[in-house]
């Protein structure tokens, strides 16, 4: 993009201009690791479970290509810094041309900002295993996917944090972060706490589950009425027991009927103007099962 002109606005209006529930499927193919641990085979085998067909979403295609350069680069401390930077470009530049809602499918959650600059929401339902509040200096991988909750509110290499023109892509206020871990979970958890930043809205899991996902859903709407909303789903937000096939499985997250209780009234919100779902490890030796099970609950949720 040349230099000093913003990227395309989304082609829809807040007031109105979203055709009711029309989605069509962007695969963001994208391991930040750039190692082939799985994330990028993902938007396949949920096309391969019958996510397009069982959604009646129209499918766009794959709109990035991967990464597979796994230098760490010594200025943004980001694996695939270049390849990253052009995808995230193209996946913003596709959401942005989409005539109604985008239903990114990634991928890691590399794909959040590329996705949130093209849609350029009021607000972000995050709901997310981990953070992912970590930058370039703090990741001890480098890893993108480390890091999406601090670029999307301004915090890192400013190719990324300036996809939408100004920094940040989201103001942290407008962020609701829901269904990660405690940091009684271990030190690494609690210093990456601690790097969220300060008006983030958090709901963790062991809360999730006590209150009811129905109860904190409602909570969202009500702080976004009005609002043009992202919804993303990290499938690490459940727990391990649930479903083994992400990158970095966790303890103490939610159930699938936990997360059924928060995706359904949520999908169905006016305010919702595009999903993303990241990090299903499709070389896991279980995949067609669990890529069977994620697009069930899909479907169950869907409007």
């Amino acid at each position: 993009m040349p230099p000093g002109r913003e990227p395309p606005a989304p082609s829809c209006e807040p007031e109105g201009g979203l055709t009711p529930f029309k989605f069509t499927l962007l695969g963001a193919p994208l391991d930040s690791a750039a190692a082939g641990e799985g994330e990028e085979l993902a938007p396949a085998a949920l096309r391969a479970a019958g996510l397009v067909e069982r959604l009646g979403v129209e499918d766009g295609g794959d709109v990035t290509a991967r990464l597979t350069d796994p230098a760490r680069d010594p200025a943004s401390g980001l694996i695939a810094f270049a390849q990253l930077v052009q995808a995230s470009r193209d996946l913003r530049d596709a959401v942005a041309a989409l005539d109604g809602r985008a239903f990114v499918v990634g991928g890691d959650c590399s794909l959040l900002p590329g996705a949130l600059a093209g849609a350029r929401p009021d607000d972000l339902w995050m709901l997310d295993g981990h953070p992912d509040a970590l930058d370039g200096a703090s990741s001890p991988t480098g890893e993108a996917a480390d890091m999406d909750l601090a670029v999307i509110t301004g915090r890192g290499a400013p190719e990324l944090t300036g996809l939408a023109g100004a920094a940040p892509i989201v103001a942290p206020e407008r962020v609701a972060l829901v269904g990660h871990r405690p940091a009684s979970l271990g030190a690494d958890v609690a210093e990456e706490l601690a790097l969220v930043p300060a008006g983030v809205h958090q709901v963790l899991a062991p809360e999730v589950r006590a209150r009811g996902g129905g109860a904190v859903a409602a909570e969202l709407l009500g702080r976004s009425a009005g609002r043009r909303a992202w919804l993303h789903l990290d499938l690490d937000v459940l727990d391990a027991a649930a479903l083994p096939a992400v990158s970095y499985p966790q303890p103490e997250g939610l159930g699938w009927e936990d997360l059924h209780a928060l995706l359904a009234p949520l999908l169905a919100a006016p305010e919702l103007t595009g999903v993303s779902v990241a990090d299903f490890d499709a070389a896991h030796p279980e995949a067609d099962a669990y890529a069977e099970r994620i697009v069930a609950a899909l479907e169950r949720a869907w409007p």
